[in-house]
């Protein structure tokens, strides 16, 4: 039959959402114990090659799958890589900039920000992190600028239809739903999304679809979930990605990840 693929996704699987963004010991030895029953494992996130810290690369990946299937890695090597135009990347910070979006702009090398726009709680403590290590930080208007994609928080009290017009040319939006006051955008190239990263790497490697897992909590994750032959949500999921999976886990405070690896028979203990 040929080894399994596992892909998982970051945020809310691998490392906590609660604030203190730690990797439970569980999914340490989990993800441990996979690769050495001859399993291959990647990352599959909706975050660039840049923003998965070393924290996550020392887990020992055989490669990533980063901004929702436009860059594919194995063993450090760049398999595939999407790139967008300069003129497109600045005629969509025109756009935002016109209808009082902020963004986070992200590309396998650096990120960016519009400062010319009133920030929000959510992209300050994005950039915050996303600056750590000296990761680059630029604004739009460098003469460096470009993006593989981005994550945009609009107001709910405007009329966001012209924008989203604009955008669906080029563009797919991944709802992340609303917080406060805003709601937020997963924006990414028109037909990439971490499910076209998965059946790059099937194909790459010529693994049967029925031997391919998908792990993951957020509705970013909804298209390798459904594509998967095998998938699972954390517990504390929203209903919409539970009810899309084949099996739900524990969440990851409870060693939701190395419990699901078990059901499978893909780890032997926990």
């Amino acid at each position: 039959m040929g080894p399994n693929i596992l892909f998982f996704d970051i945020d809310g699987t691998i490392l906590t959402e609660d604030g203190t963004r730690m990797i439970p010991d569980s999914t340490r030895k989990a993800i441990t114990q996979a690769k050495r029953n001859g399993h291959l494992t990647f990352i599959n996130t909706g975050r660039v090659y840049l923003n998965v810290e070393p924290m996550i690369r020392d887990l020992g990946f055989d490669g990533y799958v980063c901004g929702c299937g436009t860059d594919i890695y194995y063993q450090e090597k760049e398999l595939f890589h999407k790139t967008l135009s300069k003129e497109l990347c600045c005629e969509t910070v025109k756009w935002l900039r016109a209808s009082h979006v902020s963004a986070l702009f992200e590309a396998s090398d650096l990120n960016a920000v519009d400062i010319s726009l009133e920030s929000n709680p959510m992209l300050e403590d994005l950039v915050a992190y996303f600056s750590e290590s000296g990761r680059k930080m630029i604004g739009v208007e460098d003469e460096e600028f470009h993006f593989d994609k981005f994550t945009a928080w609009y107001p709910l009290h405007r009329d966001m239809k012209p924008l989203q017009d604009f955008l669906e040319q080029s563009f797919d939006c991944i709802d992340r739903g609303t917080v406060g006051t805003y709601g937020m955008w997963e924006v990414v190239p028109k037909g990439y999304s971490k499910a076209t990263g998965m059946q790059y790497l099937l194909d790459y490697f010529q693994i049967p679809h029925q031997n391919s897992y998908a792990f993951g909590d957020s509705t970013n994750d909804l298209p390798m979930l459904e594509y998967a032959a095998h998938s699972v949500a954390m517990g504390d999921s929203a209903a919409v990605v539970r009810n899309a999976v084949e099996y739900v886990t524990k969440s990851i405070h409870e060693d939701g990840l190395a419990w699901a690896m078990r059901h499978y028979h893909l780890i032997m203990e926990i």
